[in-house]
């Protein structure tokens, strides 16, 4: 197959996506280049995988795709979209569910749903509507948990909430059985805008000032999860997964570090049965730990800016 010969294919040297170095005094692999169809052609990075367009008759040269790692979250102008949407993970009765939109696969299991008594999903995490630090977003569920213990009421506290794809994550417990107006009145007490009822194949947000629902609901329903899955792919995995960055040059080591961030705050919130904290794989997966605290967390309002995170 002739190797495709415009100008951007003959003088890019390193991979757009994970920077390692190509075809440079032997620096690195060399990059296959595929013919997706008759004047077609693809380059594919055998590290990270991205893929991309080095030659298309009549568009541009360069057509990156996207990156194997959970997407940034999208700003979220307003409430009702930021608690639109989600997909509810809680283990009940030693099983993992996920209460979220249809999969649409055979081998989903499908199961009724578990709850005899109207429920409600609350957080901790990023008070007043803005990205905080981990840390400071951990002390507050754990203080919204010791709150909620204190005044008795039903818990069921293994439980997280996160975008269908993964773009981010938060803890959360279920409260079963209580009254919604003491729900909300708690929720507001630890400045969260919303909280969610969960009734049979509905999530709805409820605003805990108005204590109105912000939408008409997501319809649910609930399935049972053999392990908890990789947060970066949202697929169960027989390997850990690998971080696409690495050490060559400025870019290569941001996309590692933001992968890595992003990788540390999924899997606080959600866990992961593959990986168990350990190291992800790659050179720059072998530079920091899952288990490391990072300053920011992509959230359902966003990814937190440095001008816009709360907390010490």
């Amino acid at each position: 197959m002739p190797v495709p010969n415009d100008s951007y294919a003959l003088r890019r040297t390193h991979c757009p996506g994970c920077g390692v170095f190509y075809n440079a005094m032997n620096l690195g692999p060399r990059e296959p280049v595929i013919e997706a169809f008759p004047g077609v052609y693809y380059a594919q990075c055998p590290h990270c995988k991205v893929r991309w367009h080095v030659h298309r008759p009549g568009a541009s040269e360069r057509d990156l795709a996207d990156l194997f790692v959970a997407e940034r979250p999208a700003e979220q102008p307003d409430i009702t979209a930021a608690w639109t949407g989600a997909v509810l993970r809680l283990t009940l009765d030693d099983h993992i569910l996920r209460v979220g939109p249809a999969v649409g696969r055979p081998d989903t299991d499908e199961i009724p749903h578990p709850l005899d008594e109207v429920a409600h999903v609350l957080t901790g995490w990023n008070p007043g509507g803005l990205p905080g630090r981990l840390t400071h977003n951990l002390d507050a569920h754990k203080r919204l948990l010791d709150d909620l213990r204190e005044r008795g009421l039903h818990l069921q506290t293994d439980a997280a909430c996160h975008h269908p794809e993964f773009a981010w994550a938060e803890q959360s417990v279920v409260v079963v059985g209580a009254e919604e107006s003491l729900v909300l009145e708690i929720a507001r007490g630890f400045g969260q805008p919303a909280v969610l009822r969960w009734t049979a194949g509905l999530l709805t947000p409820i605003g805990t000032h108005t204590r109105e629902p912000l939408a008409d609901g997501d319809p649910v329903v609930v399935t049972r999860l053999p392990q908890r899955p990789c947060v970066m792919t949202g697929e169960a995995r027989d390997e850990v997964c690998r971080n696409p960055g690495g050490p060559w040059i400025s870019r290569s080591r941001a996309v590692g570090t933001d992968w890595n961030d992003r990788r540390t705050c999924l899997y606080t919130a959600l866990g992961c049965d593959t990986c168990q904290g350990a190291r992800a794989g790659g050179i720059a997966g072998a530079a920091a730990r899952v288990v490391s605290i990072r300053p920011s967390v992509p959230s359902r309002y966003g990814l937190a800016r440095r001008t816009t995170v709360t907390g010490p």
